[in-house]
């Protein structure tokens, strides 16, 4: 019972920090890095994503408060498939922020206004909250594919948008990714699909390692 009720507070936790990350967004009339004004933002995968968790455990709530996960074991297993795609995508954000763009940019001015949530409090908390409340069960490996849906979904948005309008940084290519080309922009998807597939293998490692450790602890009772 605990345990669900940390899940619940969890997922409100997360739900309000998204909200409060939009309304600072919406209301921020500033331009800085990887930051434009309004509704404008919606092209940066770093709000998407962010976005996208803060909707995944909205449903997740609802859900539970209508008591429909309960009743049906598959609307659960795909709920906690959700979070798991959605943590995924904010677990790239963070590490693309800060691995990538902050040695060059500098950390401070990418955890300005909403970037502060969206950037960093609410990735961290996700990945922690991934490790702390979704240990219910060994995630397949056929899963960890899923969490590449919101790149290659990404990736085609950002390519028919260079297709359609050119490529004029930062423009149509906000990121830079077609800086270097053809040849370059393959490269950098590739190293993004598996910087994605690989931040799914280690919540997998970390969850699984969790369900493994407490199975032992339990089979010595």
């Amino acid at each position: 019972m605990k345990q669900e009720r940390g899940k619940l507070l969890f997922a409100g936790l997360i739900v309000l920090l998204t909200v409060i990350g939009c309304c600072v967004m919406l209301s921020n009339t500033n331009e800085g890095l990887l930051t434009v004004f309004g509704l404008a933002n919606l092209k940066f995968f770093t709000v998407d994503s962010n976005i996208l968790i803060g909707l995944v455990y909205l449903a997740y709530l609802i859900l539970a408060a209508a008591g429909s996960m309960e009743r049906s074991d598959r609307l659960r297993l795909w709920m906690e498939r959700m979070i798991y795609i959605a943590t995924t995508a904010v677990s790239l954000t963070f590490v693309v922020v800060v691995c990538f763009f902050a040695p060059s940019l500098g950390l401070a001015p990418l955890l300005q206004d909403a970037n502060l949530y969206f950037h960093l409090i609410i990735p961290v908390l996700a990945i922690a909250g991934f490790a702390v409340f979704r240990r219910d069960r060994l995630i397949p490996m056929w899963e960890t594919a899923l969490p590449l849906i919101p790149s290659v979904l990404y990736g085609l948005y950002y390519t028919a948008i260079l297709l359609a309008e050119g490529v004029r940084f930062p423009d149509t290519d906000w990121y830079g990714f077609a800086s270097g080309g053809v040849i370059g922009s393959v490269i950098i998807a590739a190293m993004i699909f598996l910087m994605t597939w690989g931040l799914a293998l280690l919540l997998r490692l970390v969850s699984g390692g969790i369900v493994r450790q407490a199975g032992k602890r339990n089979s010595k009772v």
